[in-house]
């Protein structure tokens, strides 16, 4: 039983260090996006995603965004300001 506890422990450290430094947006497995400085309409923010070797480009259409033109690999968002808010303050990842 005490092998069982000590294997969870070490694999939720594990989860969390990764979590933390950003291991899976770092070695490009899963898609991510970051904001542009560029302006937008309406208080609006750009985000550039560049896909994930295994999940491809991020969806942000769930959280209302419209989607932009590519370029290369690169998708653009155009984002309400709320999501600005939430995402540059970890409300959510």
């Amino acid at each position: 039983m005490f092998r069982y506890g000590v294997a969870a422990l070490l694999i939720a450290s594990t989860a969390a260090f990764a979590h933390t430094q950003g291991v899976l947006d770092k070695s490009t497995i899963l898609g991510s996006c970051v904001p542009l400085v560029a302006k937008a309409p309406h208080d609006g923010q750009w985000w550039e995603c560049k896909p994930g070797r295994l999940s491809g480009y991020p969806d942000l259409s769930k959280d209302a965004c419209k989607r932009g033109d590519m370029r290369g690999d690169v998708r653009f968002w155009l984002c309400p300001a709320e999501l600005v808010v939430s995402r540059s303050t970890g409300a959510t990842s």
